[in-house]
């Protein structure tokens, strides 16, 4: 099977913008590889330590190397801030205070699939996802095979392991277009629902293998999707 839709390519077909004269996150371009980009920049902070001078440099050499202009640096720099900064609503968790040791980049995974069936992952889906039963029906033939993919941040909080995803989805040019309902529309209509099914799954086979008296109620905290582009409160 091919890999799952990884660095935000789901969002290929964005059109790619033109920079407008008043630079904001919103106005950064858009696209597959301004997807590519931003999850970059994410992949290869120190969260704990990133702000200031040293920020400022890494951002402005991620700039240069991918050829956009270094006039993006105080957009950039404030979208570092509002990420890593925005409470997450569990305990007070921010990425801001994961260290380096509580946290696992881009997480390679391979699923066995044996004579997958689409009407009834439908089915089992649909009905134990209020997400999914929102969502069209899969329509693809029955495979056999690994799927392979990557996830872009576990992390452990308070003995409790998540699953994190960036996406750099444009929904609006303000903070205000990204509301609950539109977030779940982009969701549902790019099929993120399955994309973190799958991802717990991989989770729940790596930590039932590594952790002893694993219990999925226990150990399993939930799953992040962040739309970078709407953080922070504008």
């Amino acid at each position: 099977l091919p890999e799952l839709p990884g660095l935000d390519l789901e969002v290929a077909g964005e059109e790619v913008a033109v920079a407008e004269p008043e630079q904001s996150i919103f106005s950064f371009p858009k696209g597959a590889r301004a997807g590519t980009f931003l999850h970059a920049v994410f992949e290869n902070l120190d969260f704990p330590t990133a702000g200031g001078a040293e920020l400022t440099e890494y951002l402005q050499e991620r700039l240069t190397l991918e050829g956009y202009d270094t006039e993006w640096t105080p957009v950039l720099e404030t979208l570092v801030a509002d990420v890593l900064d925005s409470d997450l609503g569990v305990d007070g968790t921010r990425l801001r205070d994961l260290s380096a040791d509580n946290k696992l980049v881009e997480m390679e995974f391979m699923l066995p699939i044996n004579g997958l069936d689409c009407g009834a992952l439908n089915q089992l889906i649909r009905g134990q996802d209020p997400l999914s039963a929102q969502a069209g029906f899969l329509n693809f033939d029955q495979v056999t095979g690994m799927l392979k993919g990557f996830i872009d941040l576990v992390f452990r909080h308070n003995g409790r392991y998540y699953v994190l995803d960036y996406k750099s989805n444009f929904l609006g040019d303000s903070h205000d277009a990204y509301t609950q309902q539109a977030m779940a529309e982009a969701m549902i209509d790019h099929r993120y629902d399955l994309q973190y099914q799958l991802y717990t799954l991989a989770l729940h086979r790596l930590l039932q293998s590594r952790i002893p008296d694993y219990h999925y109620e226990q150990h399993m905290g939930g799953v992040f999707y962040l739309f970078l582009r709407g953080m922070g409160q504008g």
